[in-house]
């Protein structure tokens, strides 16, 4: 019961985002072959602009004259990344203690079964659902790319769709833990897409003094640079996520409704 109350409470998110993730992943794909047209006009583009916006284009323009290239720039590292995030973020935030002064809420709350039970089963359907997000789109773009002539490794998309799930988690994580604080859905939601934005602005700001960051292992950056995962990255993103888990468990445990 506690599962199909967990998954009816967020069905809605986990299909619309299904839904665009996979439309996006189809259009990184047929994208490419229009793409490849326009590079030879870039050419006549006045990338003159100074400092770290004229580098940021010119390594974007290099990296979409491959293939590999184009799907991780285009989808991995930007469409995945941001809209993962925002799901993640999505199916962590309400469910909880939502409306908890009535309704369902006290009808869950009133179950016989132990809070930290509640939130383990809310926080597993939820990281279902994200993974599903994570790799079923990503696992898409093997699967048609022959459709335009060319071929990408099931086994790339299969790492870069983990590493999304993995870092990905430590968004839906600290919405669970904001929902076990907050009683409605705003708040979780709109501090965990804060928090996002500022992490994205800080990596942004060091990226060549630090190369490290949580969305560059979102992205699967070293892997596709590389070819070797990113282990200690996604280690402290799953140690991250399971602290935020951890502390949702115990906050919901000592709430006093």
């Amino acid at each position: 019961m506690l599962w199909y109350k967990a998954w009816l409470e967020s069905r809605w998110r986990f299909l619309i985002g299904f839904a665009l993730l996979m439309v996006v992943a189809c259009g990184a794909v047929f994208e490419y072959p229009a793409v490849q047209k326009l590079l030879p006009l870039v050419g006549t583009i006045d990338t003159s602009s100074p400092g770290m916006i004229r580098r940021l284009i010119n390594e974007g323009l290099e990296l979409q004259r491959t293939y590999r290239g184009f799907v991780w720039f285009q989808f991995f590292r930007q469409n995945l990344t941001q809209m993962g995030t925002l799901f993640a973020v999505l199916l962590g935030s309400g469910g909880l203690i939502a409306g908890s002064s009535g309704g369902p809420a006290i009808f869950t709350l009133s179950l016989p079964v132990s809070r930290s039970r509640l939130v383990s089963v809310r926080a597993a359907t939820g990281l279902a659902e994200f993974f599903v997000l994570a790799v079923i789109p990503s696992l898409v773009i093997p699967m048609l790319s022959p459709a335009i002539g060319q071929r990408y490794s099931v086994a790339d998309a299969a790492v870069h769709g983990l590493c999304a799930f993995v870092a990905g988690a430590v968004f839906f994580s600290l919405a669970i833990f904001l929902s076990t604080l907050f009683s409605d859905l705003w708040r979780p939601l709109l501090i965990a897409c804060a928090a996002a934005v500022l992490l994205a602005i800080g990596e942004q700001a060091v990226r060549d003094v630090a190369p490290v960051g949580l969305f560059r292992v979102m992205s699967g950056e070293r892997y596709f640079r590389t070819g070797q995962l990113p282990w200690a990255g996604l280690f402290v993103s799953a140690a991250a996520a399971a602290v935020l888990l951890c502390g949702a468990a115990i906050n919901m445990t000592r709430r006093d409704f």
